[in-house]
């Protein structure tokens, strides 16, 4: 077999397998009080692109987007699990935050990977604080000491630019 076929060949294969790859979105609201008490929608998302013939992939963040606010909170894999980390503005309030730099966790899995449709449990333990009067607060899920239980879906896309949309606020 000659070089230029074996290279089309192994270029068409390669096509073929991507060619069947399903991607999905992974997706569900919560209705529940933002850190300013008003009760706002939240919805929480991932992505996952599932090959037959290759490994399987998750995005890197579960990210959970509130009605009201233009905060996103990024649920990252770390060694220690899924975690939302203290960014500059937030302030942790409940104890369990305080002395560390993690504000929320995904408690039922470790790994984006092992998520899947169903009950998701999320803890936030911290809340967005302006650094100055003049700074509007972006409030986000509620501090408190039990997970809030989001109920998720999985839907097939053709790409990931059908990615859910922040909750429309309706003031």
């Amino acid at each position: 077999m000659s070089i230029k076929r074996a290279i089309f060949c192994g270029w068409l294969l390669a096509l073929l397998l991507a060619g069947c790859a399903r991607h999905y979105i992974y997706s569900g609201t919560l209705e529940a009080p933002d850190s300013l008490g008003r009760v706002r929608q939240h919805l929480i998302y991932w992505n996952a692109t599932v090959r037959p013939f290759w490994f399987d992939s998750r995005e890197g963040s579960v990210r959970i987007l509130p009605q009201c606010s233009l905060n996103t909170l990024a649920y990252d894999e770390q060694p220690a699990g899924i975690l939302f980390r203290a960014r500059d503005r937030d302030e942790p309030v409940l104890e369990r935050a305080r002395g560390t730099n993690v504000c929320g966790r995904i408690v039922n899995a470790n790994r984006i990977v092992d998520l899947r449709a169903g009950r998701i449990d999320v803890t936030v333990s911290c809340r967005d604080v302006p650094r100055d009067e003049l700074d509007t607060p972006q409030p986000y899920l509620q501090a408190r000491e039990e997970p809030y239980a989001f109920s998720v879906v999985r839907r097939e896309v053709r790409d990931f630019s059908e990615t859910p949309k922040r909750p429309v606020c309706q003031e």
